[in-house]
């Protein structure tokens, strides 16, 4: 059965490519020994383009049906949601392939590489309680271990590690770093170790390269900032405080037993369910899942901060501030970082930044699969509004996901 994730099969970049007609083209490359171009198309709708679907909840839900269907998943969950509170969400196809079991509306899904964005907005916390810098080094962090001050990589700050713009490779050998006998903060340790005794390629510094292994790292100085192990960090600052309770790490089978959806893979032509995942040192890179509904707290708590960085920005009256009542407080500067790429770039914390008319304009984005799950967000900030869809299944789901996100649009073209 195949790996979850491998140098070949990790999302190295997610950057508008070109205009077409109805839509804009958003390119998922996957670099390896071969390079592959996965495409998303989000539609620029037409108002005549908004009666291809009934604007009744049945209708979202058969025309999400039918994309699950057409395209052979087990299941596919869809929807959208704003900063004030409303959601609307369907659910549709089963739990495994192997199985009657409906997929359900609060089932777990596996988000994959959108939990860079909660690594980033911990260390946003690190940053605004005076703890760390976004422009401090390895060197500085890891001052008492040796293998770090004396490494070519010890220049290399928290922010060239959360832009990918380090150098360092997408992947390390996760298999050496997969021992459950040994402490998981002392496996991403390891992590760093790996990547201290490599030669620094200085043409590649200040280079984007998506690099799950830059993210692993960045949690690793979570754990030495705040001495214990990231799982317990992001459960504590993150989880708790905004209400996320359907959440954990890996393969959900593992956390809530059988009654949850599987993770499915093509085997030799065959959809088999698998509870493969990611080796946990991997987790600050992606190994978070949540159901939807409470991955969308989360999502609108960024939609929240936009909005407060937005108005401070504009010295408005704070008093009808969303966030003004939010349990995690996020800094004026940090949201900056947070949401704005380094001049050049597109990747910010965790989101990748771009512009599209059916926004208003701004969109923040990112996708995630470990190759046996999908999931896809987009926030539009200047419409207080997000658009999501998630699969139990790997790379196939791409472009169903894609459709399940042209589908929300139609039926939802303006906040």
């Amino acid at each position: 059965m195949a790996t979850p994730i491998s140098s070949n099969t990790v999302p190295q970049a997610y950057r508008a490519i070109k205009s077409m007609t109805h839509f804009r083209q958003i390119g998922f490359h996957r670099w390896g020994r071969s390079v592959r171009a996965l495409t998303v198309l989000v539609g620029l709708w037409t108002a005549s383009s908004q009666n291809a679907f009934s604007q009744s909840e049945n209708g979202f839900r058969h025309g999400l049906d039918e994309i699950r269907k057409a395209s052979g998943l087990p299941g596919l969950i869809a929807g959208h949601f704003t900063i004030d509170g409303a959601v609307e969400l369907e659910a549709v196809g089963v739990r495994r392939i192997d199985s009657e079991d409906p997929l359900k509306i609060d089932d777990p899904m596996h988000l994959g590489s959108c939990t860079k964005s909660m690594t980033a907005t911990l260390l946003a916390l690190l940053v605004d309680e005076g703890k760390l810098r976004w422009d401090e080094t390895l060197r500085e962090i890891f001052a008492d271990d040796p293998i770090v001050t004396a490494s070519e990589w010890g220049n290399t700050t928290v922010a060239e590690l959360l832009h990918h713009t380090s150098g360092a490779v997408p992947n390390p050998p996760w298999n050496r770093f997969a021992d459950p006998a040994v402490d998981i903060v002392e496996l991403r340790r390891n992590l760093l170790h790996w990547l201290a005794k490599k030669r620094r390629d200085s043409k590649r510094v200040g280079e984007f390269e998506y690099s799950n292994l830059g993210y692993a790292i960045a949690g690793h100085v979570i754990e030495k900032k705040r001495g214990v192990a990231w799982e317990n960090e992001i459960q504590k600052r993150l989880f708790e405080p905004l209400g996320m309770k359907r959440v954990g790490f890996g393969a959900p089978s593992k956390t809530f037993g059988e009654d949850v959806p599987w993770g499915h893979q093509n085997v030799f032509g065959i959809k088999r369910p698998t509870e493969e995942d990611n080796v946990p040192a991997l987790g600050p890179a992606g190994t978070v899942f949540a159901s939807m509904p409470d991955w969308i707290k989360y999502l609108r708590f960024h939609l929240q901060l936009a909005h407060r960085h937005k108005m401070q920005s504009r010295d408005a009256d704070t008093a009808t501030d969303p966030a003004a009542n939010n349990p995690i407080s996020i800094g004026h500067e940090s949201i900056a970082f947070l949401h704005n790429p380094a001049e050049g770039q597109t990747y910010a914390g965790g989101w990748i930044c771009s512009e599209r008319s059916w926004a208003g304009g701004k969109i923040m984005t990112h996708n995630g699969s470990n190759t046996s799950w999908y999931c896809v967000v987009f926030l539009a900030p200047e419409q207080g509004r997000g658009i999501v869809a998630a699969s139990n299944y790997g790379q196939a789901a791409v472009q169903p996901c894609d459709q399940a996100l042209q589908l929300v649009l139609r039926l939802h073209p303006t906040p």
